[in-house]
């Protein structure tokens, strides 16, 4: 790779719940395990909530498989009226996001286990992918 070319990286996992009506229980038990960054209701009049697994010392050596482990273990302790909000939410995924250079076909395993996990906690897993150019080509500062 040439000191011009961009690595493409792992950036991290959001865990994405909506729902149209609150679901203050579930997110105060998530905010004891897990770094709630956002919790509010949108536009759209539903209440969204955007979760990151919290990571003590080893958070530069994280990737999908700890961060959807990390919060996938905090699910399964909910108190049954968070667990109830849960179920309650068109929208539980783990959304994994790559920091998108110029690696020529990039590859981040999400081993089968983390997939059944995710599918246990009845919830779904989608991509985002961010880019570090610009439009025009230059590399994003």
């Amino acid at each position: 790779m040439s000191s011009q070319e961009i690595e493409t990286e792992y950036a991290n996992t959001d865990f994405d719940l909506r729902s149209s009506v609150p679901f203050d229980n579930l997110h105060e038990e998530l905010l004891n395990s897990c770094r709630v960054l956002h919790y509010t209701t949108g536009a759209d009049g539903k209440w969204h909530a955007i979760i990151e697994a919290r990571h003590g010392a080893d958070s530069r050596a994280r990737d999908a498989e700890k961060d959807i482990r990390c919060i996938a273990d905090v699910l399964k302790t909910l108190s049954a009226r968070a667990r109830e909000e849960l179920s309650a939410c068109e929208l539980r995924e783990f959304n994994i996001g790559f920091h998108c250079g110029d690696t020529w076909a990039y590859t981040h395993q999400v081993p089968q286990s983390i997939v059944r996990m995710v599918a246990d906690v009845s919830c779904s897993i989608a991509v985002t992918l961010y880019p570090k150019r610009n439009a025009v080509g230059p590399p994003k500062i």
